[in-house]
């Protein structure tokens, strides 16, 4: 059911992403890195103050329900926090804002930025009353709940930002289009919830849920402000083309991310729930379990881009994005390293190490912080630094990504003695066997096109899978396994039966 769940999970965020690569493409050929920069400023901006919306209390509401605290008083208790945090957060945003603009009587971003900006809050604000849902649904593990009122939104915001790009109108358009989105999906979001409880909060669970979201807020703050601010000073110290270069690069590989999404909504109520019950050997073996089959799904895709990032950037964003491409290849392998190591780094929190998951978190965002800040500009003030732009922004995270990686990994060792899998290591030969062969067959084609992608996909995946059949890592089990957490008719059931139910205890 796990496993189930998590194809679930990647599956909408799958629809979603083509949904945006549907609009993205419209975008991007239509308006150009221009518009696309301006967007992905907006967000990236608003994003940097995004930890004050939550400040750790949605991790301390999974914890909490996980746990199984009163339902109804955990709703009470997180919804209230919740609701004010984003108030906090508004504030903020328009104070940052008019400093800029009234203090210093002077700002780096055009008015046609700040309007977007504007609207891009507002659609920020409903999106943190969603993000109450998502977070209530995924304690409870309710995967269709939890997704497919992110896909109605999309589905409604994308043709509006396809209509902005044919009819060739301005950038302000398409954040209206996001608000338009983000309306859709906070209502669909308050249908499903009718009839689960929701109870006045009270000083204990009021505790409770900062004693957990104290350590977690340091964390909030330094990866909203490391996600972000890569964007925000490209935007600072070069341009908007080259954000939209960045950011475009970024859209692609997120599809890597979902996969990743997808996991931690599970594995860390999963651990969590282990852990309350005792269960360290439960805990080693999920994500033992975790390891191997993300590692099997991330090893081809990243394969694939590495040989045909530019192509993929032409075909997807159009001639005008090509500088994109190395961009792609290092985000794509940050995807790899991040989604491969979640399974143990969700074993800090989940086994109520919270403190210690602030520490790591602290050195892995501190040390994207402080990467950014040498790599992107050429120089702040009179000092003179890299200044390697949108690669010197990838890079940072990258080798943030990778010292992460390695710190929680040798913790998760100590508190469960959890090991990395062996099979990681025939995945990554399978995988560079697997480029290395496509790579010498598209030498051979001059101009790549759209089809060309998909065969090479398809004698992709079979190589890979030969490969790993030849090592014996890939077995009728797991055959089986992925038929059966592939079936169209079991995950159709299994959505209805969900999205169909009320709150029942459990």
């Amino acid at each position: 059911m796990i496993a189930r769940k998590v194809l679930l999970t990647f599956f909408i965020n799958l629809v979603i992403h083509i949904l945006g690569f549907l609009s993205l493409y419209f975008v991007a050929h239509r308006m150009g890195p221009q518009a696309v920069g301006i967007i992905s400023f907006a967000f990236a901006y608003i994003g940097m103050f995004r930890a004050f919306s939550d400040l750790g209390f949605g991790s301390a509401h999974i914890k909490r329900v996980s746990e199984g605290k009163d339902f109804g008083r955990c709703n009470g208790t997180y919804f209230m926090v919740r609701s004010l945090l984003t108030i906090l957060m508004t504030i903020v945003v328009l104070t940052t804002i008019f400093v800029t603009k009234s203090v210093q009587h002077k700002t780096f971003i055009s008015r046609q930025h700040e309007i977007v900006l504007y609207i891009i809050l507002l659609s920020t604000v409903i999106g943190n009353f969603s993000m109450m849902f998502v977070t209530t649904f995924g304690a409870r593990k309710e995967t269709a709940k939890q997704n497919v009122p992110l896909l109605i939104g999309k589905i409604v915001g994308t043709p509006g930002k396809i209509l902005v790009a044919v009819a060739g109108w301005s950038v302000i358009f398409l954040a209206g289009a996001s608000l338009v989105s983000a309306v859709v999906t906070l209502l669909f979001f308050i249908y499903l919830f009718r009839g689960y409880p929701i109870k006045k909060p009270n000083m204990e669970y009021f505790k409770s849920y900062v004693t957990f979201a104290i350590p977690v807020m340091f964390i909030g703050f330094l990866s909203s402000i490391s996600q972000n601010l890569d964007k925000v000073m490209i935007q600072f110290f070069w341009s908007t083309v080259d954000v939209g270069y960045y950011s475009a690069a970024q859209r692609i590989a997120l599809i890597l991310s979902f996969i990743t999404i997808a996991s931690i909504r599970l594995i860390f109520p999963t651990i969590s729930a282990y852990h309350a019950k005792g269960n360290i050997e439960n805990i080693r073996n999920v994500s033992n379990q975790a390891e191997r089959y993300l590692s099997m799904v991330f090893f081809p895709v990243v394969a694939f881009i590495f040989v045909f990032s530019q192509p993929i950037c032409q075909i997807l964003l159009g001639t005008k994005f090509t500088p994109a491409a190395p961009i792609l290849v290092i985000l794509s392998l940050v995807a790899l390293v991040d989604g491969v190591s979640q399974p143990y780094t969700q074993q800090t929190g989940g086994t109520n190490r919270i403190v210690l998951a602030a520490k790591l978190s602290t050195v892995t965002f501190g040390l994207n912080i402080l990467l950014n800040l040498l790599l992107i500009p050429r120089k702040i003030g009179s000092l003179h630094l890299l200044g390697m732009g949108s690669i010197g922004a990838a890079i940072a995270t990258l080798i943030s990504i990778m010292v992460g990686s390695v710190l929680f990994r040798i913790y998760a060792y100590k508190i469960t003695g959890s090991k990395p899998v062996f099979p990681v290591l025939l995945h990554l030969i399978a995988a560079t066997i697997m480029g290395t062969i496509l790579h010498l067959i598209a030498k051979h084609i001059t101009d790549i096109s759209w089809y060309h992608l998909i065969l090479f996909a398809f004698l992709g995946i079979v190589l890979y899978i030969g490969v790993l059949y030849i090592f014996h890592e890939f077995t009728r089990n797991d055959w089986n396994l992925f038929l059966n957490i592939l079936n169209p008719i079991k995950l159709k059931n299994y959505i209805v039966t969900e999205i169909k139910s009320s709150y029942s205890h459990s």
